[in-house]
């Protein structure tokens, strides 16, 4: 049965036999991991079949093997979405670790208008996964509220500027856009966007630091902020300073997941 751990969450967890074990917390754990937004009712999982397919990808490129068939997560999101009590949208992180599999789940705060970011110079060990392994990053997000605050990750020795450690980053100067590409996780919801988007001048590279303060916005993108943006980064002096292609790619956003 699904355990309510407070009044806004609720966790679960198998082991390879189908037992009911503790749900641990699974940062600095060898394991993949995804994180799916919960929207509707009944509860619907966006982009289910694709952070699937990723979370088998991720545990492949780990080298975890898989205790249990995506059939059978799919089976048991299925379960613990019907007895979750958590209103819609919330946010479901489901975890294939070594020895069991875990999902957790917990309300989609929205992103507040005034999100500012803290400069963390920090590589993901295998960008291309997602990891639960990376306790140095992931276990460090208990220090943000997430709805204000946000990690921009910066390449530790060339200053590079990757991804937030929540979301992808479009940075946009007037209609040109400037995606980052390699050392990074390239998101679902940034998939879906990059698949619909006409229209833009798309150059794919990571931006160095130095060079933010020639951008008039930073978007984010992912399954808990959906499309969001930047309103400051503190450390260099950046403030946005237009909404034009943010409110461009929300709408196109709001096409794609319906």
């Amino acid at each position: 049965m699904v355990t309510p751990s407070s009044p806004t969450s609720s966790t679960i967890a198998w082991d390879r036999d189908g037992t009911s074990v503790p749900a641990l917390e699974p940062w600095g754990r060898k394991g993949a991991f995804t994180t799916i937004r919960v929207e509707g009712t009944p509860p619907c999982p966006l982009f289910l079949n694709t952070h699937l397919a990723r979370l088998e990808k991720s545990a492949c490129l780990l080298e975890v093997k898989a205790i249990v068939s995506q059939a059978q997560i799919r089976e048991r999101i299925t379960t613990f979405l019907s007895s979750t009590q958590i209103p819609t949208p919330f946010l479901v992180r489901v975890c294939l670790l070594e020895d069991c599999l875990a999902l957790y789940a917990r309300p989609a705060h929205p992103t507040g208008p005034e999100l500012s970011a803290r400069i963390l110079r920090h590589l993901r060990p295998m960008p291309e996964a997602k990891s639960t392994f990376d306790k140095e990053l992931y276990g460090r997000l208990g220090e943000l509220d997430l709805g204000l605050e946000d990690f921009l990750l910066v390449h530790p020795t060339d200053d590079r500027v990757l991804e937030s450690a929540t979301s992808n980053l479009i940075f946009a100067r007037g209609d040109h856009l400037v995606i980052p590409e390699e050392d990074i996780l390239s998101g679902i919801v940034l998939n879906e966007l990059l698949a619909s988007m006409s229209g833009f001048e798309i150059d794919r590279h990571s931006p160095a630091l130095d060079k933010l303060v020639t951008f008039d916005e930073i978007i984010l993108c992912g399954s808990g902020r959906e499309v969001a943006f930047l309103a400051t980064i503190p450390e260099i002096g950046w403030q946005r300073s237009s909404e034009k292609i943010f409110l461009k790619l929300r709408k196109i956003y709001e096409t794609v997941k319906t």
